[in-house]
C-alpha cells in the first residue's frame, strides 16, 4: 500500500486560503504573500506549499533557499521521519506538495534547478534506489488525488532511469508492481498494463509523458521531443549509411519533434521556443548522440517568433534565444544598437556563459 495517503483536510485549508487571502489581497501582492507566511505557520499545509514556491522560485530570498524549501514541501506533505528511519505521513498532508518532495528526490544534486542546491542532509543518506522508489510513491499519490501533470511527467521520468538501469529496475520492481501494474487513473484518463520488463517500464514511461503533454505540461512535451530527435538522429544516420532506413518513419519523427515543441514554445516554455527557432532558421534537430539537419522546413520569419517567444517569459534559456536573433538577424540590430545593448545586458544576467560568446560575434 501507498505510504502517503491523506484526507480532505487540505480541501478546507485550500478554500481557506482562496477565502482569506485570493479574494482579499489577490495572489502575488506582497500582502498576499505574507499572509501566506502568517497561514502557514498556523498549521495551513496548502499555505506552507506556497510558502516553499516563494522560497524556492526566489520571491523570497534565503540564504539556503533549496534547504528551506524543502522542508516547507515536507511540512506541507505531512511528512515526518520516524526513529527508525522510516517516512510517516499525516492526514492533513496537501497531495500537492508530494509531487514537490519527490521532485528534490529525484533532482538533488543530479538535475534542473538542485544540481547545485546546498546539502539536504536527509536526501544526502538517502541510495538512489530509495529516493527514486520513495518519489515514485509521492508522485503516483499526487496522482490519485490531484491528477497533477507534473506528478504524471515526475512518474514517466523515474520509469524512464529504472527502466535503463538492470540494478535499480530489480530493486524497485516490487514498487513499480504495487503503485502502477494494471491501474486505473480517473484523474487523468490513464489504464496501465504490465510493468515485469524494463521495456514494459519504458513503454509505461512515454504513456506518462504522453498523458501529461496532453494536459499542456511544456516540460513533458520537451522530454517527448527529445526522444523524437533521438529517434530522427537515429534514422536519419542510418539512411545516410545506406541501411535501408525508411523515410516515412523519419518523417514521423520529424513531425513529433515539432509537434510537441511547438506545444511548450506556444505557452512561452524557453527552452522549447528557442529550440524550435533554430529547427526552423537552420533544420537543425539536436539530441545528446549529436545533430541532423532539414532544411526543408526553414522558415526564417517564423525562426524569429520563436526566438522572440522564448524571450516572453525569460529563465537561462532565453539567453541562447538572445544570442541566436543576435547571431541570425545581425542586421536589424546593427540599425538599433540600444536595443543590442539591451539585449546583451539581459543575456549578461540570464546567463554569463552565453554573454562570453555574445562577445565574439
Amino acid at each position: 500500500m501507498n505510504r502517503f495517503q491523506c484526507d480532505s483536510s487540505y480541501l478546507t485549508f485550500l478554500n481557506d486560503y482562496s477565502e482569506q487571502i485570493v479574494a482579499r489581497v489577490g495572489v502575488f501582492s506582497p500582502s498576499a504573500e505574507r499572509e501566506v507566511l502568517c497561514m502557514s505557520d498556523s498549521g495551513n499545509t496548502v499555505a506552507s506549499k506556497l510558502y516553499g514556491d516563494l522560497i524556492f522560485y526566489k520571491k523570497i530570498l534565503r540564504q539556503a533557499p533549496c534547504r528551506d524549501a524543502f522542508d516547507l514541501y515536507m511540512k506541507s506533505a505531512a511528512i515526518s521521519i520516524r526513529e527508525d528511519g522510516s517516512w510517516g505521513c499525516g492526514a492533513e498532508a496537501f497531495p500537492l506538495a508530494f509531487w514537490s518532495v519527490g521532485y528534490y528526490l529525484v533532482n538533488y544534486r543530479r538535475d534542473s534547478f538542485l544540481k547545485e542546491c546546498e546539502e539536504i542532509p536527509l536526501i544526502e543518506g538517502m541510495t538512489i534506489s530509495e529516493r527514486l522508489g520513495t518519489a515514485l510513491e509521492l508522485a503516483v499519490s499526487c496522482i490519485d488525488y490531484t491528477g497533477a501533470s507534473e506528478a504524471v511527467n515526475l512518474t514517466g521520468r523515474i520509469l524512464v532511469e529504472i527502466a535503463g538501469n538492470e540494478e535499480l529496475f530489480a530493486r524497485l520492481l516490487p514498487f513499480i508492481s504495487d503503485n502502477l501494474a494494471h491501474r486505473a487513473f480517473p484523474a487523468v484518463s490513464l489504464q496501465t498494463g504490465s510493468c515485469g520488463t524494463a521495456s514494459e517500464c519504458a513503454a509505461l514511461a512515454k504513456n506518462f509523458f504522453e498523458t501529461a503533454a496532453q494536459q499542456g505540461y511544456v516540460y513533458a512535451c520537451n522530454n517527448l521531443a527529445v526522444a523524437e530527435a533521438e529517434k530522427a538522429f537515429t534514422l536519419k544516420n542510418a539512411q545516410t549509411t545506406g541501411s535501408g532506413e525508411n523515410e516515412s518513419d523519419l518523417d514521423k519523427a520529424v513531425k513529433n519533434y515539432i509537434y510537441y515543441l511547438t506545444i511548450a514554445a506556444d505557452k512561452y516554455e524557453p527552452y522549447a521556443a528557442n529550440r524550435l527557432g533554430l529547427f526552423y532558421k537552420t533544420g537543425e534537430v539536436r539530441c545528446p548522440a549529436g545533430k541532423v539537419f532539414f532544411k526543408k522546413y526553414i522558415n526564417s520569419q517564423l525562426a524569429k517568433e520563436y526566438f522572440m517567444k522564448a524571450t516572453v517569459y525569460p529563465d537561462s534559456n532565453s539567453a541562447w534565444a538572445y544570442y541566436n536573433l543576435l547571431k541570425f538577424y545581425p542586421l536589424e540590430y546593427d540599425q538599433n544598437l540600444e536595443l543590442m545593448g539591451e539585449y546583451m545586458d539581459t543575456i549578461k544576467i540570464l546567463n554569463p556563459k552565453v554573454y562570453d560568446l555574445v562577445l565574439d560575434l
